[in-house]
């Protein structure tokens, strides 16, 4: 129902980690102790950052929960594709740097999906 809503959602998982488990478990179970609307519920399940920025929640906290729903691998590059409309913003580089960055960037998106995959890595995805 509002934006303090779903700040407050997340706030206590950066507040509280443990709390993410029970989002996993079951998020819909979990969600309904929050006055969210249908929408907003959507947005904190897909972690749509998108999204929640339009409606107002604050980047610097989805930046903080973004590593404890995603997994570490994913930032914070993967953190800054899903806010530029799923680009990598070049970040003033040109050439060979950028092409090293972005480079470096999918080494590390593959190595953590392989990680995930062979059950060697981090938490799951939450949202994907």
């Amino acid at each position: 129902m509002s934006v303090h809503a779903v700040e407050r959602v997340f706030w206590e998982f950066g507040n509280k980690p443990s709390r993410i488990e029970a989002f996993r478990r079951d998020p819909d179970a979990y969600l309904k102790a929050y006055q969210l609307t249908p929408a907003e519920q959507a947005m904190i399940r897909h972690v749509d950052l998108k999204a929640l920025a339009a409606h107002g929640v604050n980047t610097l906290l989805t930046l903080m929960v973004w590593p404890l729903l995603k997994g570490a691998d994913e930032m914070p590059f993967d953190y800054l594709v899903h806010m530029n409309d799923g680009k990598l913003p070049d970040m003033g580089m040109t050439g060979f740097k950028a092409i090293g960055l972005k480079g470096y960037i999918r080494f590390r998106q593959l190595r953590g999906a392989l990680r995930r995959a062979l059950g060697r890595g981090g938490p799951a995805r939450v949202g994907a």
